[in-house]
């Protein structure tokens, strides 16, 4: 049995006084992180914060960069919400020197991190150029990719068009019957001589009244779905367009875990050398890559150089993104599909106007409706025409814009006799195509396509492309596995967006502040070894 001296005694009497009083700041070691966190937030430039402030009587305000150090290095810490953040400003030593011993409220804290959107683009901005002095950020390979965040929406609370048209015309008549009500009790107020002003409108009026604005924005939302839908192909009247009522800004779309629900699509552009975020944004979208150019221009804007090198999966490898990086002198690296026969393709013969040997038809690749693939056909740029596995032209016929893209269609001029006719003609002919032969169509980005899968093609391609996924995706798994960012927590595109750029702003200082310790703690060795 342990006796009574066993124990260890303690090393503060909580009742004593001392002659010499710790201090707040001695109670922070000189390497610790928020040290280094408020020495970074004190070098950057805050007068687009404090003209935001109206300088008005009244208390004075707490300066941003005090508040946007507590958030950021709550965040940090992996708190996401206002009241912890105003318990430990209160409570926990570090962010007691951190906040130089004020105590924000939970209010002001969510108030502050709704608002500045502006400020907090800049500081962002900011933050990025340190770290590009600093040789953290070196824009040779940048990543672009998105990922799938819920919406602060129910999965349940989604109402289509139909449902949204009856929902409103059960409000309209509540509202009628309502009004009708009060001209009914005012006409007999009347008879009895009490006035025009003898009734009042009913409280639950007005309830009903901004009840029917809701339903009537929700009903032009899915109806503006269902038509964008309708001309994509979609059959609207079995798979309707389905409007998040808690926050219509976001749209239903795949869980990464699977299932639909209301959700976003945040992206990042990540650069390379250290996994900094560049650009930070978010849409409301399934697909991200309409944001990839905008990004890009968004990071050449901000940083002052353009990057050397671009990383993006699959999705990204469209003719426009392609060509759009070609114009803006950077090289994709996309997985992108050429049109030209490769090299175990028995098409890409010699001499295309001769026929495949029969012997070689078999491993001439398919597409995915059971034709031979147009990597089977031979362009040739001289007599613009295409040339079949048979040696038969394809001519050009006409052109037309799909999507703001423009597209060239070739097509044969007979193809009845031809052996190959079961393998190249599809069984639905249609309306805009000739009946009995085969149709392609090249695209004005055919070439920019060609040539990156051609250089991805390359070992060298293939070996920085392998860097993409550790690049790209790395963000998101700090962000949603430790910060815990699988649901946001504001409603609205803009707020949602800013809560998007407060986390991957967190992450960027909590990398920015490990390197100063490393640097620091390198130079301290260094040091002691030129004493010794």
């Amino acid at each position: 049995m342990a006796t009574a001296d066993y124990w260890a005694e303690p090393k503060v009497v909580r009742e004593q006084i001392v002659l010499f009083a710790p201090s707040l700041d001695s109670m922070i070691s000189d390497d610790h992180e928020v040290r280094l966190l408020d020495e970074t937030l004190r070098r950057l430039d805050w007068s687009e914060w404090e003209a935001e402030y109206p300088r008005l009587r009244g208390q004075p305000p707490i300066h941003p960069r005090v508040l946007a150090g507590i958030w950021l290095y709550a965040m940090m810490r992996r708190i996401r919400t206002s009241r912890p953040v105003e318990y430990a400003c209160g409570h926990n030593i570090d962010f007691m020197w951190l906040a130089e011993g004020l105590v924000p409220d939970h209010a002001t804290l969510a108030e502050f991190f709704s608002k500045h959107p502006k400020p907090l683009k800049t500081l962002f901005k900011q933050v990025c150029k340190v770290a590009m002095t600093m040789g953290l950020i070196r824009l040779g390979e940048v990543a672009f990719d998105g990922t799938r965040v819920k919406a602060s929406n129910s999965r349940y609370r989604t109402l289509t068009a139909k449902s949204l048209d009856e929902r409103l015309v059960d409000v309209e008549t509540q509202i009628e019957k309502i009004m009708t009500d009060v001209r009914d009790a005012e006409a007999a107020a009347a008879q009895l001589g009490g006035g025009e002003n003898a009734t009042k409108l009913p409280s639950e009026l007005a309830g009903l009244q901004a009840r029917r604005t809701k339903l009537e924005e929700a009903l032009e939302i899915a109806q503006a779905l269902d038509e964008s839908r309708g001309a994509a192909g979609v059959d609207t009247a079995k798979n309707p367009a389905q409007v998040p009522m808690t926050d219509p800004e976001s749209r239903v779309m795949p869980n990464k875990e699977g299932g639909y629900a209301p959700n976003y699509t945040p992206t990042c552009l990540t650069d390379g050398a250290n996994g900094f975020i560049l650009d930070a944004a978010v849409i409301a979208l399934v697909n991200e890559h309409p944001e990839a150019l905008p990004a890009v221009d968004r990071v050449i804007a901000d940083c002052g150089e353009k990057p050397e090198n671009f990383l993006a999966d699959g999705g990204m490898a469209t003719g426009p993104i392609m060509a759009g990086l070609e114009a803006r002198e950077i090289t994709s690296f996309v997985p992108a599909e050429a049109s030209t026969p490769s090299l175990d393709n028995p098409a890409g013969r010699d001499d295309p106007t001769q026929p495949v040997a029969e012997a070689l038809w078999p491993k001439l690749p398919l597409n995915s409706r059971g034709q031979l693939d147009k990597s089977c056909f031979v362009y040739v740029a001289e007599r613009d025409e295409y040339l079949c596995p048979m040696g038969r032209v394809l001519t050009y016929d006409s052109r037309e814009t799909r999507a703001g893209v423009v597209l060239y269609r070739y097509h044969s001029v007979s193809c009845a006799d031809c052996p190959l006719a079961a393998r190249c003609l599809s069984s639905r002919t249609k309306t805009d195509e000739p009946p009995g032969s085969r149709t392609l169509r090249r695209d004005e980005h055919t070439e920019t396509r060609d040539r990156v899968a051609a250089r991805m093609a390359t070992p060298e391609a293939q070996a920085l492309f392998d860097r993409r996924s550790s690049i790209a995706e790395t963000p998101f798994g700090y962000l949603k596995g430790v910060l815990g960012l699988r649901q946001f927590r504001h409603r609205g595109l803009e707020k949602v967006e800013q809560e998007w750029r407060w986390s991957c702003l967190s992450l960027n200082f909590k990398k920015l502040v490990r390197a100063l310790l490393r640097w620091r703690r390198e130079f301290a060795a260094a040091m002691a070894l030129e004493l010794v």
